[in-house]
Formats: C-alpha cells, structure tokens, sequence
C-alpha cells in the first residue's frame, strides 16, 4: 500500500472520541499528579517524571525534552510511524472502526513507489552483467537478488519510458539531465517498510577517478537522516535477536547478510543521525558498533557512540583486526568475524584498548575525543559518566578534571533556531489561542523575541486558533501549542502579558513617530500600560 491522505474530518472526530490517557497508558505507565497525569518520558533518559498528560485538553507534554501534542502525535513519535498509520493505530487501540471513507490514496506518491519498483526491477534484469563481479565479492545470486540489486546499462532512461520529473524524482537523471547511473551496479535503497524510494551507484573497474559511490538525491520519499539501508532486510532477525549491528556501507550490510549476520543496518552517505539513533534504539537496546579498522572508523565509532549516550543509551563496540572492513572480515575470516560478533565491547573498555595501542601523543588527543562522546553521559546517566571518568583516570594515571571535555550536546528544544520565548510571549499567544484575551490595537510580528512567536501571531491573525487544528495543520508547532495549552495562569497573568506585548508595539511605533505631541502621547500610554492599565489603549484607537 502507498501512502495515505486522512479525511480531515475523521480525524478530527477520533480526536474527539478518544481518551489519550487511555491511548498513552497502552504503551507507558502514567501516574495520576492533581488533575493531569505523569511519567518518565520515553523520549529522552531521565529520572524525574517530566512527562504530563492532560486529559482535560488530550494533550501530552515533556518538560525535560519539549516533544508534545495529542493521542496520534503520541503514537506516530513512539512507534515511528507515518501520520495516517498513527491515526489508524489510535482507532484501533480505542476499538473504534475506520469508515470507509476515512483514507484515500495519495495517487502521486503511490504512482512514485511504483515507478521505483519497476525501475529496480529493470535493473534487475540486467544483473547478468555484473554476476562476475558479485561473485568476485562472493555475493550469490540469491543475496543480489534479495537486496535487488542490478545494473543500469546505457541507454535506461530511453527503454524505462519515464517522465523527467519522475526520473529527477528518483534520481535517475543529472542536473545535465544525463544518465546518472550509467554503467554502474545498481543498489535499490528500501524504506524501512519495503517501497524502493530512491538508488544509489557502485562505479565498476576502478571507474576512471570517479567517485566509488553516488546516491539519488533526498526527496519526499527519501530523507537520508531517517533511514537506515538494510533494515527492512534486516528486521525480522532484529526483532527475534532485539539486536542491531551498525556498519558503514552498502556492501557491508549485503555481504553479512551472505555470511549469515542478518541483522546490519547502515547510513546512507551521512553519519549516522540522532533520528538514526532514536529508531535504533527502539529496536536494540545496546547496539553493536562495527566500523573499519582504520582512523576514520575510529572517529566514526566515536561520533555515533556520543549520539548515543545522549539518549541515555551505552553501544557496544566490535573491533576489527588492522585494515579490516566487515565487508572483508564477512568473506575471508568469517569464523573470527563470528567470534568477535559474539563478545562485543562496552564502549569504554574498547576506548581503553585502542589508548593503551597509542603512542603518548595520540593517546592524549584520542583521550580528548573519548572526552566528547562521553560527556552527554553527565546529562542522561551522571552514574554511569562518573564510573567512565574514574576508569579513565585509573587506567591512564591522569587527573578526571583534565577528562571533562565540556561538548555542546544540547538537543534542540523549541522551534525557534534556538530562542527559546520568554514567559509574557507565551501568555499572549496562550491567550489568544484560548480566546482569554486580545489587544485593540495591531502588533507587528517584528516585536517578538521568538521566531517562533512570531509564527504562531501570524497564524492566529490570519484567523483559526482552535488548538487541535493548529496542530494538525503544523505539526512543527505541536510542541509549543501543548506547552501553553498546559500552562497554569490568572486573569491577571495574562493582562501583564497583554501589557508586556501592547508597551513593545508602542516602542516600536514611538521610534517612527516624529509628531511631538504624537510622541507624548505614546509615552503616556506606555507609562499607564507599565503600571497594568490595559484599558488605556482604547484611547489609542479613538485619537
């Protein structure tokens, strides 16, 4: 099935239908605290519950990491999944039948994956071509075929028939509208359901300085950050093992899945990603970490291991002899391989190994780095960050002070480049949005510390300020419209909000103004709108 578009208005009706405490409390253990409920978040580490639901509004908020919204938000975070999945798991789990005219097809999208399917096939076909290859990698036909891998001979646009804007949609074609797999071998790339969303080139015979690897470009069906390649090959050993093993590249996946380790995943040219991260996570508690042997792989098994300790999660490490790849290990020392798969390394005794093998030099700037992917740890698990530091100086006869490597690990937690809004801001949107005040006068959007702010103002002018839409509608706003729908306030909170707002849009017309008698007054206003007569700005609209 492709991807589906929700009838607005069931959603809207489930909404309504539902209790998302009952939807939250399928999946987490919520605690009842006054009239809201709370829990550890699933989202981020923790030991104090910042999580809350409010059953009074049917919103969840996370105080700790900022993630919010309503039942199918909940869902579509916690089991990754697509929006129209989601609202088909909330039905579901509530007992409530989806009528039939509650999802439709998106037609393009749907005709897209088909499209993909039908050129990886093409592909396919031609794998006779590049058989010899494969076999020199010992890859079997079996496995080429299971991966469906294939080769694009010239001449593939002319006998696939596509249309350019399906062609640049997949990445088949260059910006020069050439061929841009042309006489490569072809590495469909799976989404973690099983569609075919885009491809990537392995060059052939050394290639002439081309590059080993091309990969299609990002689109709506194909977001590097979130996918990982081999996952839906690797998913059923995953599930029964609750393990995963994260290697570098394509033909590592592909040749431990021939050799019998079915359970690899790889990014896709990037690092991996904290959306890697978090979908790992779920699948594998302690995930295994097997990169080259060589210094990038070693930087590589840093970066990742930092990405995970700062969601609260310790990776294993595998490591390889010198200037081994798994994709190496997999054909010509399997049973070594095997060994080491079977006895991974905690991060830090790994750290420890590969410090002890470096001179005093290197040791020093390694030290440093196992310093940065450690340090989220003082965050998600201050436990487990003080026993790490205190191995490290034992071990190393250095000072832990020197190990504190302070890292800006900080997940962003607003939507607002960083700016998180001041408390007044959200009064007045809180107000508007729950229709517990506005201002006479109109305030430009400039005057708002947060971008964020800012938005939503716009938004809320441009008419609707029903919570539920919003977050329908925006889902980037999710948060933040949870947050303020939670906030606690008084009447008069919210008119020294109105005040704050009102004396801001003042200043900024007072700059303009050359009128003396105009400038006064203003300046009176803003004096009287200082002391919390809000009433004083009717004055304005009369004069």
């Amino acid at each position: 099935m492709g991807s589906l578009k929700v009838s607005h208005s069931f959603v809207q009706e489930l909404l309504s239908r539902v209790d998302i405490v009952d939807i939250v409390s399928h999946y987490i253990d919520l605690k009842q605290s006054g009239r809201n409920f709370k829990a550890l978040c699933p989202f981020h580490p923790e030991k104090t519950p910042s999580f809350v639901v409010s059953p009074e509004k049917q919103i969840f908020k996370c105080f700790g990491c900022g993630v919010g919204g309503n039942a199918i938000t909940f869902v579509e975070k916690y089991e990754n999944l697509p929006f129209w999945e989601a609202v088909k798991r909330v039905a579901e789990i509530a007992g409530i039948e989806l009528p039939k005219d509650a999802f439709r097809e998106d037609s393009k999208e749907l005709h897209l994956e088909e499209t993909a399917y039908r050129v990886a096939k093409y592909f396919n076909s031609k794998l006779e071509t590049v058989l010899n290859y494969l076999k020199e990698r010992g890859i079997s036909k079996e496995t080429a075929d299971r991966f469906l891998l294939g080769y694009a001979p010239p001449g593939y646009l002319r006998e696939l028939n596509l249309k350019r804007e399906e062609a640049e949609l997949l990445g088949l074609i260059g910006k020069n509208g050439k061929e841009f797999f042309k006489g490569r071998l072809i590495i469909p790339i799976f989404n973690h359901s099983g569609k075919v969303v885009s491809f990537a080139g392995r060059v052939l015979n050394g290639g002439d300085g081309a590059p080993k690897y091309i990969n299609g470009p990002e689109t709506e069906l194909f977001k590097k950050s979130n996918l990982l390649y081999g996952f839906y090959q690797a998913k059923e050993e995953v599930l029964r093992k609750r393990e995963i093993i994260v290697v570098e590249g394509y033909f590592d996946v592909i040749s431990l899945y021939q050799a019998g380790v079915r359970r690899a995943v790889a990014p896709m040219g990037t690092s991996l990603t904290e959306n890697h991260a978090r979908f790992i996570k779920r699948y594998s508690p302690s995930p295994v970490l097997l990169f080259d042997a060589d210094s990038a792989g070693r930087k590589a098994t840093l970066r990742a291991a930092q990405i995970f300790f700062s969601l609260g999660c310790e990776p294993r490490v595998v490591q390889l002899p010198d200037g081994e790849d798994p994709d190496s290990m997999a054909r010509s020392r399997l049973p070594e391989l095997l060994a080491l798969l079977e006895s991974p390394q905690p991060f830090i005794k790994w750290a420890v190994a590969v410090a002890s093998a470096l001179s005093r030099e290197q040791q020093a700037l390694f030290l440093k780095e196992v310093g940065q992917a450690i340090a989220p740890l003082e965050r998600s698990n201050p436990f487990l960050y003080r026993e790490y530091l205190a191995l490290l100086a034992a071990e190393f006869g250095i000072d832990e002070s020197w190990l504190k490597v302070r890292v800006a690990v900080r997940r962003q937690e607003s939507h607002d480049n960083g700016i998180s809004p001041p408390l007044y801001e959200k009064l007045f949107i809180k107000a508007l949005v729950e229709g517990k005040g506005s201002l006479p006068i109109e305030v430009s959007p400039n005057i708002f510390v947060s971008p964020v702010s800012a938005r939503l103002y716009t938004l809320l002018s441009s008419g609707g300020t029903d919570p539920v839409e919003l977050q329908l509608q925006f889902p980037d706003l999710a948060d933040y419209i949870s947050e303020l729908m939670l906030l606690e306030v008084t009447d008069a909170d919210i008119n020294r909000s109105l005040c704050r707002v009102a004396i801001k849009e003042l200043k900024r017309r007072l700059k303009k103004v050359k009128d003396f008698s105009r400038k006064v007054e203003l300046k009176r206003l803003i004096f009287r709108l200082e002391r919390g007569e809000l009433e004083a700005l009717h004055t304005l609209q009369t004069t």
